[in-house]
């Protein structure tokens, strides 16, 4: 009996979580006024672009980057359960479409971790976590030095002042870097702190934060140049959308906005669907902050920036997840060991 009503409790989950996650998307795609304007400038400013070429580079960067992101998170979970590539490819599909409607892609871990045939859920979430923490890390680092690099762009010192306060502030920025870095590398420390805030409830937490310690360092340090790679790629995607909509900017100098952008992002609350006005309205303050009381930056040049951020948004986040629908069927939210336990 409970067998029975486990299956049926699936397939109608799967179910509503699939219709949910279409609906969210076409509802976006079809009434999103910003995405239909979008679109039509992009349209414009690719038929008149002399880097039309680049937009095969582009797509093949996408798939690129959702592969990068299924090998980080394969190399976490087979400490718990093997699983294939394509297997966490599926993963991670089915991860964006269910975190299109959850703040902060809440939806992520439980898209992925659901696929699990019999490992602890929870586990999977813990583990899933330590992911987003390099993720995380690597846009606070290349966010951080960034900053330090272009601070005096976007304020003005007089120089003995800013020499001063410079120095200040990239020793500041390094040292905490450097400790969040030490952080990571020890994240079974989280086990000791997690069991020492709950003494009483200290034996049953093992069961789940004994996770923590199951990395060695150079597992981890895989785990963050894989976060690494995935950092240079999106950004690269962003760098190219610069180019196809016509802002004419240098690598180097993109990357520092491109850098900045994307650290500003990681800290406002957001649900992926909305991201759109979100994530253009951010560069274009970045930008426009650095390129302020200079003829490069016009109305022409802010359209290009949100133009790029809002067709990356779609081609990162809207397009897996539009795959990523067809994949939830396959999740299990229950299984036979959860309803007998």
């Amino acid at each position: 009996m409970k067998a029975k009503v486990g299956k049926s409790a699936n397939i109608l989950l799967r179910l509503l979580i699939m219709g949910l996650s279409f609906w969210f998307v076409y509802d976006q795609l079809i009434h999103h006024r910003n995405l239909d304007e979008v679109m039509h400038q992009f349209r414009t400013l690719l038929i008149n672009s002399v880097h039309q070429n680049l937009m095969w580079l582009l797509l093949i960067l996408l798939p690129v980057n959702l592969a990068l992101e299924a090998f980080k998170w394969k190399v976490l979970i087979d400490k718990l359960e093997p699983v294939s590539f394509n297997r966490a490819f599926t993963a991670v599909l089915s991860g964006i479409s269910v975190s299109m409607m959850m703040p902060n892609r809440v939806g992520d871990y439980l898209g992925r971790v659901f696929i699990l045939q019999k490992e602890s859920h929870i586990k999977g979430i813990l583990v899933t976590l330590i992911g987003s923490l390099s993720q995380l890390l690597t846009t606070v680092i290349a966010g951080c030095i960034a900053l330090t690099f272009s601070f005096s762009m976007f304020f003005e010192f007089e120089f003995s002042n800013y020499k001063n306060f410079s120095f200040g502030l990239l020793a500041l920025v390094f040292s905490l870097l450097i400790f969040a870095l030490i952080l990571y590398f020890n994240v079974g420390l989280l086990k000791v702190v997690t069991a020492g805030i709950f003494p009483r409830r200290k034996q049953k937490l093992l069961r789940y934060i004994d996770v923590f310690s199951l990395y060695t360092r150079s597992e981890l340090l895989k785990v963050l140049l894989l976060s690494v790679s995935r950092f240079i790629v999106f950004s690269m995607q962003y760098y190219l959308l610069l180019l196809i909509t016509g802002f004419d900017i240098g690598y180097f100098e993109a990357m520092m906005l491109i850098s900045l952008t994307y650290l500003f992002m990681a800290v406002i609350p957001t649900i992926a669907i909305t991201e759109l006005g979100v994530r253009g309205s951010v560069a274009i303050y970045i930008f426009g902050l650095y390129f302020a009381n200079t003829t490069f930056w016009n109305e022409s040049g802010a359209t290009a920036v949100f133009t790029a951020s809002s067709v990356l948004w779609l081609l990162n986040l809207v397009v897996p997840s539009l795959f990523g629908i067809i994949f939830v069927y396959r999740l299990r939210f229950f299984r036979k060991e959860d309803l007998d336990g």
